[in-house]
């Protein structure tokens, strides 16, 4: 069963927002666009194990996406945990090409791709940070002890894959042989299961905790409000800023209209912005002038909730959409 869907994490989301309307003078696109690459290679790599977790049965096992913790401390951030009654696997997904090796001497793995080498931390020692991490949880939060298994999933069909002292090579696996492991590992502790409200306790608790990552990624980027393009984006061309006629959004560039293209420009200031909008706020960021206009572009965008009364009036976004 499905607890928590695979979607485009909120981090996915700022990038792509950010990479759309970040000044070309800010110098910061490239890197921008680097690391979205890199975020969108792993959720595809995640988006690669859907097919096989399909096979496991909805009545065994819970499944949850993409999902960060607090443990008293720190943060720590999964891939996919996978709840079972006699067991938890935690499945860290990689997206990686070329040639690699595992070094277990130096806890590295070194990536080789078009003659060049690349040296990345173990991932194995992750996993088991992540397993301590997701232990220490379960005990904190008053859960009985239950056998918590790892592996690393390589999911690019093409990656040559080699070790050279490395003990743990068994953890690594390809997405094919995820559900053949899952199913050794319930036939190994079968005859130990936990009540199966229990197991529904975990997962349902687990999502409850689930604390995205709220970081601004403006702040990550050392960027300014001033770095950001803001107006309505056409969509049909990208070009900005639309212009406001009447009921509708035009575009000066490719003549489409729309009537609700301001949705994903008020979506896209929650995410690169702030978490609540004003009424100030919308006709700053969709250059637009007329007080009652704003108020109903604002009161027309979906999922948004108005808080507060006249000059204190704003309006949040719903933290379960997915923007």
């Amino acid at each position: 069963m499905k607890v928590k869907e695979l979607k485009p994490s909120l981090t996915i989301q700022k990038l792509q927002a950010l990479s759309e309307r970040v000044t070309e003078s800010s110098g910061k696109l490239p890197l921008i666009q680097s690391d979205l690459r890199k975020f969108m290679s792993g959720y595809n790599g995640e988006k690669s194990l859907e097919y096989y977790l399909s096979f496991l049965p909805n009545d065994q096992y819970y499944i949850l996406h993409d999902v960060r913790l607090f443990n008293g401390t720190h943060f720590f951030q999964l891939d996919l945990l996978i709840i079972s009654p006699c067991f938890v696997a935690i499945v860290e997904v990689k997206n990686m090409s070329g040639h690699l090796t595992f070094d277990g001497k130096f806890n590295q793995v070194v990536q080789t791709k078009n003659g060049e080498q690349k040296a990345f931390p173990d991932p194995v020692l992750q996993l088991q940070k992540q397993i301590s991490q997701y232990r220490s949880w379960l005990k904190n939060n008053g859960y009985p002890e239950i056998p918590i298994h790892g592996f690393i999933v390589m999911s690019n069909p093409y990656t040559v894959l080699t070790s050279e002292n490395y003990e743990d090579d068994n953890l690594i696996i390809r997405p094919q042989t995820l559900v053949s492991n899952l199913q050794t590992l319930m036939n190994y502790y079968e005859t130990h299961p936990l009540p199966h409200r229990i197991i529904k306790k975990i997962s349902k608790q687990t999502l409850k905790h689930h604390i995205p990552d709220q970081t601004s990624i403006l702040l990550r980027y050392g960027l300014e409000k001033n770095d950001i393009h803001t107006g309505v984006k056409c969509p049909q061309c990208s070009f900005l800023p639309m212009d406001r006629i009447y009921k509708f959004w035009r575009c000066i560039k490719c003549d489409f209209k729309a009537k609700d293209a301001h949705f994903t420009a008020v979506r896209d200031y929650f995410l690169l912005l702030s978490n609540t909008i004003t009424n100030q706020q919308c006709r700053e960021f969709l250059l637009i002038d007329c007080l009652a206009l704003a108020n109903r572009l604002l009161q027309s965008t979906p999922h948004l909730t108005k808080s507060g009364h006249y000059k204190s009036t704003f309006y949040t976004i719903s933290e379960q959409i997915n923007l």
